[in-house]
């Protein structure tokens, strides 16, 4: 919002309109989906101190810079564990969800241990939110531009990773302008010593333990060699899925 904001102060400083007006607007409750910020503007729309071009290009850019915000409105189960999965099944329909009835073929000891097949290959989605951890507020007050992100060298967080139940990994970087993806296979996870134990699970690294459940802090200058662009998602994991087995 900080955009919004200076223009909107850039405004109220210079402007020749009713002070007490605008001192009105500002003490108004919001109640959506009129704000006090959409009333500001549209009073200095009505004062003649902006055009509706200008009005029209504030709205765009805002809407560039927070076409993901809702993402951050998400409860943490139905963004980690929902939207992920369903995001990328949206972007390539190739993928079958993985459940026993859809792999009772191809896969019969299917216990959900990975979300989705393809060709043969067992691919797990995880999502990460971008947003300053200091600060205070709702995590959408906090969310990232991706710029701001990379520039405060963000730390992407994926866990309850268990490289032993599938061959790919997709993983979702989520800013409030743009979605980031990296593919990495799961020998390539291991292979980066990032992969350390899953703070709820006691027997993590524990020689002996089956499945090694663990997780990674790593930021995008970790992740480069794993970034793909979002159309080459599917090719990229059918190339890694089929040269890991």
């Amino acid at each position: 919002m900080k955009e919004l904001y200076t223009e909107l102060e850039r405004l109220e400083q210079n402007t020749k309109g009713d002070k007490s007006i605008i001192k009105t607007i500002k003490k108004e409750k919001s109640l959506f989906p009129f704000s006090a910020e959409s009333s500001m503007l549209t009073y200095f729309l009505s004062i003649g101190e902006i055009s509706f071009a200008r009005y029209s290009q504030l709205n765009t850019e805002y809407a560039q810079r927070n076409k993901y915000l809702d993402l951050f409105d998400m409860a943490p189960r139905t963004y980690g564990q929902t939207w992920g999965e369903q995001h990328i099944r949206s972007l390539f329909p190739e993928f079958t969800k993985a459940t026993k009835e859809n792999l009772v073929e191809e896969y019969p000891d299917f216990d959900g241990e990975f979300d989705l097949w393809i060709d043969g290959i067992r691919v797990e989605v995880k999502a990460c939110r971008a947003n300053f951890e200091k600060g205070k507020g709702s995590l959408t007050s906090r969310a990232y531009l991706h710029s701001e992100a990379n520039n405060a060298g963000f730390k992407y967080h994926y866990q309850q990773l268990k490289p032993s139940c599938c061959d790919v990994f997709i993983w979702i970087g989520t800013c409030r302008d743009e979605l980031i993806y990296w593919v990495i296979t799961s020998d390539e996870l291991r292979s980066t010593g990032k992969l350390g134990p899953q703070h709820r699970n006691e027997n993590t690294k524990v020689d002996g333990v089956e499945v090694f459940e663990g997780q990674v802090f790593m930021t995008e200058e970790d992740l480069a060699p794993y970034r793909v662009e979002e159309k080459d998602i599917l090719t990229i994991v059918k190339q890694k899925g089929k040269s890991s087995k």
